[in-house]
């Protein structure tokens, strides 16, 4: 191999250094600002005990009839039996020294199969996180770790609108049953100003008829 085909080879190592070293400084802030998953809460007498990071209970699923007035005003819907207790998300901060106020959830949606774009959405939020070197006495939490929080996506992981949508273009969609899946991120603010993005996680709707 000539001086100029060595060049060539050179550059494209340094370039592929280059991508892995952008990917590993994304992977390094999603440490920073975990998005655990979604989870559901135990039902006690016909009421909801918020999950804990001692009790949470994985929620990555559920069958959803598409055109029944049940889900008319999104999912999960605290008032439904089809959702009650679930579809809370948890969120960890592990920065020491600094809270994070989180912004914004955001959902990105996909169905396989499909000859048009799910529109995306995004749920305003404003609390905020405590830092994982918290003092447990000064900062209690009723979710459990100092550093974590839980809440509910009532009406959001699966809003009306969207719902709406589906309805108006069965046409374009496959036929029912199919899939859905969410991806959902959170973003925040660090105390120091640095805009943070969480991991993904994803949640997998199975419409069906009804």
């Amino acid at each position: 191999m000539g001086v100029e085909g060595r060049m060539r080879w050179l550059v494209v190592l340094l370039a592929l250094m280059c991508g892995a070293c952008g990917n590993e400084g994304e992977n390094d802030q999603a440490v920073s600002f975990r998005l655990i998953g979604i989870f559901q809460g135990e039902r006690q007498e016909d009421q909801c005990q918020v999950p804990t990071t001692d009790n949470a209970i994985s929620d990555q699923s559920i069958a959803l009839p598409l055109n029944n007035s049940s889900i008319s005003n999104g999912y999960p819907d605290s008032s439904s039996f089809l959702s009650f207790c679930r579809g809370f998300l948890q969120l960890q901060n592990n920065l020491f020294g600094q809270r994070i106020l989180i912004d914004r959830i955001d959902f990105e949606y996909e169905v396989p199969g499909s000859s048009i774009v799910v529109p995306s959405g995004s749920f305003p939020t404003g609390f905020s996180l405590n830092p994982a070197d918290a003092d447990v006495e000064q900062n209690p939490n009723s979710f459990g770790a100092v550093n974590t929080f839980f809440t509910q996506l009532d009406g959001q992981l699966v809003p009306s609108t969207l719902i709406l949508f589906l309805r108006q273009n069965q046409p374009s969609l496959p036929q029912l049953p199919y899939v859905m899946i969410v991806h959902v991120t959170a973003r925040g603010r660090t105390e120091s100003g640095d805009l943070i993005i969480s991991n993904e996680t994803r949640y997998t709707v199975e419409w069906v008829a009804g």
